[in-house]
């Protein structure tokens, strides 16, 4: 682990060609939590660059994250977003997904004011109708869960 202006970079490589991403992946974000349980503050991911396995090359993820105190996160309010970037991004199983990939974390959602906003964007003909049940039942059904 190397940490530089702040910013902490963790790296794991497969063992062979054969190692999933996923499994890196997951490693390395086991590492970046116990890392920022030590000192007593949040990890804040700042980046995840994975590079598949290739002919002479062993697949790898870099996970590039500072640490905050609670109070000063700057997710603060907002659904954290991880942007995966490679040539190819692979699921936690190892199986390959066919583009960049977006983790989003689900925070606790006002769903009077989701349902209002969604309405209004009814209303303003930027949802068709369709699109508009189709997105309140899925933030109905997410509230049952």
């Amino acid at each position: 682990m190397s940490g530089q202006g702040g910013i902490y970079i963790i790296t794991k490589s497969g063992t062979t060609g054969f190692t999933p991403l996923g499994v890196l992946r997951n490693e390395a974000f086991k590492e970046v939590n116990r890392f920022a349980d030590e000192k007593k503050k949040i990890a804040e991911i700042v980046s995840v660059n994975e590079v598949p396995a290739g002919f002479a090359r062993w697949p790898q993820v870099e996970v590039k994250f500072r640490l905050v105190d609670e109070e000063s996160r700057s997710d603060k309010g907002k659904t954290p977003t991880i942007e995966v970037t490679g040539s190819s991004s692979y699921d936690a199983m190892g199986r390959p997904q066919n583009k960049d990939l977006k983790l989003y974390h689900q925070k606790e959602v006002d769903v009077y004011e989701e349902l209002k906003k969604l309405g209004e964007l009814r209303e303003k003909g930027i949802l068709t109708e369709e699109e508009f049940q189709r997105e309140k039942e899925r933030l109905l059904n997410s509230e049952r869960n």
